[in-house]
C-alpha cells in the first residue's frame, strides 16, 4: 500500500516536533529551522568550529581552481610532447633535430607558467620548522647566586653609622639590615623631630666615616624608615643565567620578559616591556649602558620564536650590535626579509623609523577590518581562524643623541608617533643614550616615555632630566642602576645583569644553527607608496601663504602683526620661523628689524595662484 509522505516521520522529535514548526513557520522554512536547530546540535556536541568549516569551505574552491590550472597545463605539455613523439614515428624518413619549434616552445612556456605563479605565491610556513629556545646552560653560572654575609662585619658597620649620625646631634636606630651582592641597606628610625634633609645634607661625611665612595639616602613610607644605602667592600658580579633561572621568568607568559638584573636584597628583578610600553635608558660611558641592552636582548630571544618578535636594531656607533646581525630576529621595514641588517646611518634610520610609522598604519587598517583592539586579540583571532598571526616589533636605539645632531625633526616625528600609537600593535622602543641633555631627551620623547632606566649620570641635572628627580649621580656604576616603572613614585636600586660577548656569541651559535628562515609579512613593500595628504604640509601651507598675502598689504612684518591676525604668540613665533627659514625675510647682523623680499614673495604667491587654478581645471 501506499503511504503518504506528509506521514512519515524519522522518529520521536520529528514526529512531535515537525508540526509545530510547520505550523509555525510553514513547510519549507519549519524544515530549514529544524535543520539548522540539528546542525548547531551536532556542532555543540563534537565542538566543530563553524567559522572554522566555513573557512575551509570558502577557501578549497580557490584551491581547487588552482589545482585544476595546474593540472590542465600539464595536460597541454603532455599533450604537445605526445604529438611530437608521433610526428616523429610517422616521419622517420626526413630526419629532424629532437627540438621543440618556436610554437610549440612558446606554448610549453605559456604552459609552464601558469604553473610558476601557483609555486611562487606559496608562502613558506614557519610554523612548520620545529625551533628550541636555547638553554640556560650557554650563559655562565651567577657568581651572585649564592654570596654570603659576614654577620660581624654587617653588625660593626651598622654601629658605625649609628655613631657617625650622634657626632652630628641626629639620633636613629638601625631596624633592620638588608644585604645584597652589590650594596646593603642598613633601615633607620630618626628620633622624633629629625628631617630626611638632615641626612642627606651630610652624604659626604657619612661616606669619609663608612669609607665608601657614595652613598644613597632614600625613604621607604611602608616601613617608616630610612634607608641608607651602603657599597659592600668587595662586589660580586650579577649574571644573567641566575636570573633567567629565577621563578619570575619562567612562569611569565609575555614574549617581552626582560631580566634586568638585581635588587639590593639579592633577589632578580624581572618585568615586561609590554607593559611600560616603551623605556628610556640614559647614563655616563662606562656606566652599563651596552651591557644592559645585551641583557636585554637575549632575555627576549630566552622568551620568543623569531616568528613572534623581531628586532629593529639602530647603532649608530657600529661596535655593539653587529652580532646580532645573521639572526633570524633581524627586521628592517625598508628592505626585504632577506636584506635586513643592523641599522648604521642616522638618515637610513630616520627612513627606517619613518617606514615603521606607515607599518603601524598599516597594522590598524588590518585590526579594524577585524574588529580587535589590540595585537593580543588579533592574534588569538587569527589562531581559532587560521590565518597568519603578527609578531612583536622591538626597535632599539643605542645612542640616539647621534641620530638627533644629523636628523633631529625626522627622528623626533617618527618616535613621538610611535610611541603615542604604537603599543596597540605590537611595536615597542627602547631609547639609549650617554648624554640625557634637553636637547636629545626633550619633553615630547619624554611624556611618552613613563619607564626610566637611569645609569650613573655625571651631575644632577642628568638625573633630573631622566628621572624627574636626585639619586643617579650617586649610583657607582658598572651596572648599578635605578629603574622607575610606569605609575611608581619612586626607582628601585637594581645591579644590572653583566653577558659577556663570549656568552652572547654561544647564544647566537645556537639560534644560527637551526637554520630558520628569516621571514615577515611584506608589509614592507607596501608602504613604499605615495602619500596623497600630508598634513605637516598642509598645516604650513595653510599659515604661509596668509602671511605672505599680509605682509604684502601691510608692508611691514611683526609678532604682534601675526599675532593680531592669527592668534596666540606660539602660532606667530611659528609663522615667523617659517618666513625666516624660506628666506622671505631676514634679520641682518646686529640689527632688530626684519627686511622683507617683496619679488620672492610675489613670484611665491603667483605660482601658488597658477597651481591651484591648473588642479582645478584637471
Amino acid at each position: 500500500t501506499f503511504v503518504p509522505a506528509a506521514n512519515i516521520s524519522g522518529g520521536w522529535i520529528g514526529d512531535n516536533l515537525y508540526p509545530f514548526f510547520k505550523e509555525l513557520f510553514g513547510l519549507w522554512l519549519g524544515f530549514a529551522v529544524i535543520v539548522t536547530i540539528f546542525l548547531f546540535s551536532v556542532a555543540k556536541l563534537f565542538r566543530i568550529l563553524i567559522s572554522s568549516c566555513i573557512y575551509n569551505f570558502l577557501k578549497n574552491p580557490e584551491e581547487s581552481i588552482i589545482k585544476a590550472e595546474e593540472e590542465k597545463a600539464q595536460n597541454v605539455v603532455q599533450a604537445k610532447k605526445q604529438e611530437y613523439l608521433m610526428q616523429q614515428k610517422s616521419d622517420r624518413a626526413i630526419p629532424k633535430p629532437n627540438i621543440l619549434n618556436r610554437q610549440e616552445k612558446e606554448e610549453k612556456n605559456k604552459a609552464e607558467s601558469l604553473i610558476c605563479p601557483a609555486v611562487k605565491q606559496t608562502k613558506v610556513d614557519s610554523k612548520i620548522f620545529d625551533y628550541k629556545l636555547p638553554a640556560v646552560d650557554l650563559l655562565k653560572n651567577d657568581s651572585a647566586a649564592d654570596f654570603e654575609t659576614d654577620k660581624d662585619e654587617l653588625l660593626k658597620r651598622a654601629e658605625l653609622l649609628r655613631t657617625t649620625l650622634a657626632d652630628f646631634d641626629i639620633g636613629a636606630e638601625v631596624k633592620d639590615i638588608i644585604p645584597g651582592p652589590i650594596v646593603t641597606r642598613y633601615d633607620l628610625v630618626l628620633s622624633p623631630g629629625i628631617r630626611i634633609q638632615t641626612v642627606s645634607g651630610i652624604i659626604d661625611n657619612i661616606s669619609l666615616a663608612m669609607r665608601t665612595a657614595s652613598i644613597r639616602v632614600v625613604p621607604i613610607p611602608e616601613k617608616a624608615v630610612v634607608g641608607i644605602e651602603v657599597p659592600n667592600s668587595s662586589g660580586l658580579i650579577v649574571g644573567l643565567k641566575g636570573i633567567l633561572e629565577s621563578a619570575a621568568f619562567e612562569n611569565s607568559k609575555s614574549l617581552l620578559t626582560l631580566a634586568l638584573g638585581k635588587t639590593t636584597d639579592g633577589s632578580g628583578y624581572v618585568t615586561d616591556l609590554a607593559s611600560m610600553p616603551h623605556l628610556l635608558i640614559a647614563g655616563a660611558t662606562g656606566s652599563g649602558k651596552s651591557v644592559s641592552i645585551h641583557a636585554i636582548i637575549l632575555s627576549i630571544l630566552y622568551k620568543a620564536r623569531p616568528d613572534e618578535v623581531k628586532f629593529m636594531l639602530i647603532d649608530p656607533k657600529r661596535v655593539e650590535m653587529p652580532i646580532y646581525r645573521d639572526i633570524p630576529h633581524i627586521y628592517n621595514p625598508c628592505t626585504c626579509a632577506a636584506d635586513a641588517d643592523i641599522i648604521t646611518g642616522p638618515r637610513e634610520a630616520a627612513a627606517a623609523l619613518k617606514k615603521l610609522v606607515n607599518v603601524m598604519d598599516e597594522r590598524y587598517t588590518k585590526f579594524a577590518k577585524e574588529m580587535v583592539r589590540n595585537i593580543e586579540s588579533y592574534n588569538s583571532k587569527m589562531v581559532e581562524t587560521g590565518g597568519e598571526k603578527e609578531f612583536y616589533v622591538v626597535v632599539i636605539i643605542d645612542e640616539l643623541a647621534d641620530l638627533m645632531i644629523v636628523v633631529q625633526k625626522e627622528i623626533e616625528d617618527s618616535i613621538q608617533r610611535l610611541a603615542q600609537m604604537a603599543r596597540a600593535v605590537g611595536i615597542h622602543l627602547i631609547l639609549a643614550t650617554q648624554r640625557p641633555s634637553v636637547n636629545v631627551i626633550t619633553g615630547i620623547i619624554k611624556a611618552n616615555f613613563p619607564a626610566r632606566l637611569s645609569f650613573q649620570t655625571t651631575s644632577k641635572i642628568d638625573s633630573r632630566v631622566i628621572l624627574d628627580m636626585l639619586g643617579a649621580e650617586c649610583l657607582m656604576g658598572k651596572g648599578d642602576m635605578l629603574f622607575l616603572p610606569p605609575g611608581e613614585a619612586r626607582p628601585a636600586r637594581l645591579q644590572g645583569a653583566y653577558v659577556s660577548l663570549k656568552e652572547a656569541e654561544k647564544v647566537i651559535s645556537f639560534i644560527n644553527g637551526q637554520n630558520f628562515p628569516r621571514l615577515y609579512e611584506p608589509v614592507s613593500a607596501e608602504v613604499e607608496r605615495n602619500v596623497g595628504f600630508n598634513a605637516n604640509e598642509e598645516k604650513r601651507t595653510r599659515d604661509l601663504i596668509p602671511a605672505l598675502k599680509l605682509i604684502n598689504e601691510r608692508k611691514r612684518i611683526s609678532q604682534d602683526l601675526l599675532k593680531a591676525n592669527f592668534g596666540g604668540s606660539a602660532r606667530a613665533t611659528n609663522i615667523l620661523s617659517i618666513l625666516e627659514t624660506e628666506d622671505f625675510i631676514t634679520k641682518p647682523e646686529g640689527t632688530n628689524k626684519w627686511q622683507i623680499d617683496y619679488d620672492k614673495i610675489k613670484q611665491y604667491l603667483e605660482e601658488t595662484e597658477r597651481k591651484a587654478c591648473g588642479e582645478k581645471q584637471s
